[in-house]
């Protein structure tokens, strides 16, 4: 048996008995001083003194205690029971708990009332079924939007959507089902529906002299068409006009907005009139006008201060206006339904007083009308044939419409007399006979337009007002995608060619811009509730229902879009309909176009959109405008966030792969730095030159100039039959030119990749060197060239400071290391000193704002900005048969790509 197990039972030589353990040998042994063993046990005190030992440990104690008798984290007092001892009960009744534990359930109970009562306003919290009445609902809905504004469709896109706070607004980020590519396929194939009513709307009134001459300082014609263009005075065609400071331009960038005049024209009998006053004279013009325009929200504060400094205007009081309630509505069986219950926003968060200005004269107004209209927008080939399906013509023939019948009148009795006596709106506006002619115009128009396939047929930004039937009435009882009508005849395309180079000029005239009848109209909408009621009564279920006078009528406008006009990329993508109709139809509205065929979007398939369109979306890339900048100040904050959450090893290090702006575009600098680069000379400048200038690089600015735009285009182009000798003759002396007057501009530029690759936000934008361009045309699979890694001084600071711990001195050599290392560390870290020009094996001359693999391209694009300077050395180096090519690398990699580069003329 010893053989088996390995070993004797007997005592070994070290004088253990039978089954005892063997001591651990720790080393500690009694010590020899000098020659003489000391036992450190012997002169240890033979007792303990308790009251000495606890007062001298009281700290300890008392925090071993406190530990004891406080529960930690966020558990409840029954939470500390063990298991086997808890109830259910515990959590309501007191009583349920062992006696020692309910004097501290007690207090944890009043603490959650009194916290209970602070969030209610003092009284004791309601229960579930109270606070889920519709009245209460509401209440707490309104309380909830008064930090930020709602939407009309808030509730619906709450329920779908990812919800984001910005700009003083709930606003739809993205839907939670579905990615940037469905929404790519509704805006190619379909329809893609977004609502944009937090848009703010400003309106300026007042004689059109007086208007063009101020609103003339904030515009300027190099930049295209102006308030004062024929095509827009008129009111029949809507545009984009970008904004700047009072006599500024080409500084200090606000926003761009969209514009419309108040048509001039109420009948056709004025056309020659009309005519006559637009082309001359129109800024010594003293008819009355009406302006309206259209904002983004993170601008809109500052367009509507340089409206007054450009009317010399002043505030003036106005009536508060009266806060209107939200309404939840039953719908059919009593029950709330989120598909056809209307819900009005608060407008406590900043509208409570409408802001109003007068200029000095007094004969100019500016009005906020921010939250007084909303604005749906809709992409795509069937946005058309969408809003055909829900915009039915109204009847305004009060002769003509069916009246209740007997039965009902009896039933009914004084209230209905009561609701005929009644004036509506549209009764009052269409008693004199011109306007119901234009009416009928518009309905035939509209009607006529039924036909056409797509709304790129009809000419561009064009205007169609049109007075409609309510879209709930003949809501359809399942989602349907409506396709375009496939009747094509001779008639239908006669109409097309002629309806493609204009309209009739009572097309765009509306009772809209009227504000009592926008107010009226919004008074008077019946409830959905009242609609459902009224469609239960009918005899044959499912019929259509008709109200006969009093359905309501509500005046749109429709503000057409032509999408995408560049050759490059597919025509009329993302063409469609901004549909304008007044407050509080929002719900009615939109619940007709999802029903119809539209998919909803968000704020990100907004800025999706616009990339795979190859425009700039506002505000990701103004960058001179100050929207721009507070965006990404905020974006470059999170990015840092989250990249430093990461580990060491979990994130790229960005100074080894030569990034110095990784989460943001360091405009300022890269404009100052090829600022002191002679362009013309190609060398750095003189010290005295680049002080005198540094001192004005503050003052980069987007060149929006459509001449020289066109020009810098043309030079990025491949040339053809032309002699070499007096074409780079002639291009350098234009480029020349270009750079005089505009040195410190930034130019927006499209990149299309010659072969693989997709660009991110913040990749650099290179010149390549001569060998670069020799691999690409010798080797057509040249997938372009590698950076070197860099050296990273925080690292081999780190490794020095591991070194010096281990030394007991540290020598003179490592301190000099050390201290060219903290340098180098220090002037990584700021980006003011660094030179972000020459940060890399290939100089930078941009960056990309908004990058992406464009879907109707199959290639990876992007929208970037380029320093002038920059790309006027690339533009002297390109040889004249070849298109323009840089090298874009994003910041995550060492891989250059090459890409073509052509400048974007209409911003």
């Amino acid at each position: 048996m010893d053989k088996k197990f390995g070993g004797s039972y007997k005592n070994d030589n070290s004088g253990r008995k039978r089954g005892e353990k063997r001591k651990r040998d720790d080393g500690r042994k009694e010590e020899k001083v000098g020659t003489e063993e000391v036992d450190w046990l012997a002169l240890a005190p033979r007792a303990i003194n308790v009251s000495e030992f606890a007062e001298a440990r009281v700290t300890e104690i008392n925090s071993m205690m406190k530990a004891i008798h406080s529960k930690g984290g966020t558990r409840r007092v029954f939470q500390t029971l063990p298991r086997h001892m808890r109830r259910r009960a515990m959590s309501h009744n007191i009583k349920r708990l062992p006696r020692r534990l309910r004097k501290q359930a007690e207090v944890e109970v009043q603490k959650h009332k009194r916290a209970s009562q602070k969030q209610d306003g003092g009284s004791q919290r309601k229960s579930r079924r109270y606070r889920r009445k519709p009245k209460n609902l509401l209440d707490e809905y309104q309380r909830r939007s008064r930090k930020h504004a709602w939407l009309e469709t808030h509730i619906w896109h709450a329920k779908r959507f990812h919800m984001a706070e910005k700009w003083g607004y709930k606003i739809p980020q993205q839907p939670c089902d579905k990615s940037v590519r469905a929404s790519y396929r509704a805006m190619a194939h379909h329809c893609l529906i977004q609502d944009k009513s937090y848009y703010g709307m400003i309106e300026v009134t007042g004689p059109q002299g007086s208007l063009l001459t101020c609103l003339s300082h904030l515009t300027d014609t190099d930049t295209g068409l102006t308030f004062a263009s024929a095509s827009y005075l008129n009111g029949a065609r809507h545009g984009s006009i970008m904004l700047y400071k009072h006599n500024q331009y080409p500084h200090h960038a606000i926003a761009p907005v969209d514009v419309l005049w108040k048509p001039l024209h109420q009948n056709s009998a004025e056309e020659e009139k009309v005519e006559d006053s637009v082309s001359a004279d129109k800024f010594q013009s003293t008819e009355h006008r009406q302006l309206w325009l259209w904002v983004h929200p993170s601008s809109y504060d500052a367009v509507l201060e340089e409206l007054c400094v450009a009317f010399t205007a002043v505030p003036v009081n106005k009536k508060k206006k009266k806060h209107k309630k939200m309404k939840v509505e039953k719908v059919g069986d009593g029950k709330t339904d989120d598909k056809v219950s209307d819900v009005k926003s608060g407008k406590e968060c900043d509208m409570l007083v409408q802001k109003c200005y007068v200029s000095k004269d007094c004969n100019i107004k500016i009005t906020s009308l921010k939250h007084d209209m909303v604005r749906f927008h809709l992409q795509g080939p069937n946005s058309h044939s969408v809003l055909c399906e829900i915009l039915k013509s109204a009847d305004i023939n009060t002769e003509e419409l069916p009246g209740l019948d007997d039965g009902e009148n009896k039933a009914s009795g004084d209230s209905e007399q009561s609701d005929k006596a009644d004036t509506k709106w549209w009764e009052t506006y269409y008693q004199s006979q011109a306007e119901k002619e234009i009416h009928e115009n518009q309905s035939t128009l509209w009607k006529s337009l039924g036909d056409f396939q797509r709304s790129s047929q009809l000419p561009p930004n064009c205007v169609i007002a049109l007075t409609v039937r309510d879209p709930r009435l003949f809501l359809p009882e399942k989602k349907i995608k409506v396709a375009p009508s496939g009747d094509r005849n001779d008639s239908v395309t006669e109409r097309e060619d002629s309806m493609s180079r204009h309209l009739p000029n009572t097309a765009c005239s509306s009772p809209i811009w009227d504000k009592n009848i926008r107010e009226k109209v919004s008074k008077d909408k019946m409830s959905v509730n009242d609609v459902n009621k009224k469609r239960s009564e009918l005899v044959v279920p499912g019929s259509q229902l008709n109200l006969g006078r009093q359905e309501n009528r509500v005046p749109v406008l429709l503000l057409h879009n032509p999408g995408n006009r560049d050759n490059n990329t597919q025509l009329g993508l993302g063409g469609g309909w901004d549909l304008i109709i007044p407050e509080g139809w929002g719900m009615g509205f939109w619940m007709a176009l999802v029903y119809a065929g539209g998919r909803a979007g968000g704020e990100r398939d907004s800025l999706s959109s616009a990339k795979q369109q190859g425009t700039p979306h506002f505000p990701h890339s103004y960058p001179d405008t100050q929207a721009c900048k507070q965006l990404s100040e905020n974006n470059k904050q999170e990015l840092e966030a989250k990249h430093l959450r990461y580990p060491p090893d979990k994130r790229p290090n960005f100074t080894k792969l030569g990034v110095i702006a990784p989460h943001n575009c360091p405009w300022d600098k890269l404009v100052s730095d090829w600022n002191d680069f002679d362009v013309t000379q190609g060398r750095t400048q003189t010290s005295n030159k680049q002080t005198e200038q540094k001192s004005h690089t503050q003052d980069y600015f987007v060149l929006r100039s459509r001449a020289k735009l066109n020009c810098l285009d043309k030079l990025c182009q491949p040339e053809r039959n032309s002699k070499p000798s007096n074409d780079i003759t002639t291009r350098h002396a234009l480029i020349d030119q270009l750079l005089r007057e505009n040195q410190l501009s930034l130019i927006c530029v499209n990149l299309k990749m010659v072969q693989r690759g997709v660009v991110t936000a913040f990749a650099m934008v290179c010149l390549p060197s001569n060998d670069d361009i020799k691999c690409l045309h010798g080797n057509k699979q040249y997938g372009g060239p590698l950076e070197p890694l860099h050296k990273d001084p925080q690292k081999a600071l780190k490794k020095l400071e591991k070194k010096l711990k281990t030394k007991k001195g540290d020598s003179e050599l490592d301190k000099t290391t050390k201290s060219m290392l903290l340098s180098q560390c220090e002037r990584l870290s700021d980006q003011d000193t660094m030179d972000v020009r020459n940060s890399c094996s290939r100089q930078i001359i941009g960056y990309v704002t908004e990058g992406c693999h464009r879907l109707s391209m199959g290639v990876g694009c992007a929208i970037a900005f380029c320093s002038l300077p920059g790309l006027a050395q690339l533009l002297k180096d390109k040889q004249t048969s070849k298109h323009a090519t840089v090298l874009v690398r994003n910041t995550n990699s060492l891989q250059y790509r090459f890409a073509y580069i052509d400048v974007v003329t209409k911003l």
